[in-house]
């Protein structure tokens, strides 16, 4: 008779540190910082915490390394999905403010981003990600709305303007509110439409966004 041989924990193949790190930034949107720990990932990954220090040297090479990732998930991959095809800079300005709305992954996302948030108060690590990511974005959408046509005295305070928006529109307006979004983007992008036929007014133009040089830099 053949004894099949119950696999001891030291026999479970070790994940590799992406598995770590993803699990932690789920741990970390709904427990905050302090509920990322090593004993509760190892649980959820069903392996023994030997094979976390097999990829960390400690918690907080953990730290670092989700807030690289998050880092790389907020401002280049984005972009970079932004970006691909040949969508107008308005039609990419109006893409990226809804997807905090309108996104498959925005609930997660913001989650994410929330604990991140409380997190910089504590942790200066934390919040120089989090000024960095800031920025990158504002830049991101100032150079959009350049694009668009806005003057470049006012492609930054429309920016900020436009950030707040999505930090928040999500609380405001419902996922099928798509007149509302459509006006609140017009507002943004200075575009006021004719009561005859909602018909824009101002046209727009622009040169490509020269954002991706900047942020690989």
């Amino acid at each position: 008779m053949t004894v099949v041989r119950k696999r001891r924990p030291a026999d479970t193949p070790r994940l590799d540190a992406a598995a770590w790190t993803e699990t932690a930034l789920e741990f970390l949107a709904t427990g905050g910082i302090d509920g990322v720990r090593i004993e509760l990932l190892a649980k959820r990954l069903e392996v023994t915490k030997g094979s976390f220090y097999w990829h960390f040297k400690d918690r907080d090479a953990l730290h670092d390394s989700m807030l690289s990732l998050w880092r790389r998930r907020a401002t280049l991959s984005l972009i970079e999905r932004l970006d691909k095809g040949e969508q107008s800079p308005e039609a990419r300005f109006r893409r990226l403010l809804r997807l905090p709305i309108v996104g498959t992954r925005s609930a997660m996302a913001a989650d994410v981003e929330l604990a991140i948030r409380l997190w910089g108060r504590r942790d200066p690590r934390a919040q120089a990600v989090l000024e960095e990511v800031d920025n990158l974005r504002l830049h991101y959408i100032g150079g959009l709305l350049r694009e668009c046509g806005i003057i470049e005295a006012e492609a930054r305070p429309r920016a900020i303007l436009a950030y707040s928006y999505m930090r928040v529109a999500a609380t405001l307006i419902p996922g099928d509110g798509q007149h509302l979004m459509e006006q609140c983007e017009d507002i943004m992008l200075g575009i006021s439409r004719t009561p005859e036929d909602g018909s824009p007014r101002k046209g727009r133009g622009g040169s490509r966004n020269p954002i991706k040089g900047v942020i690989s830099s």
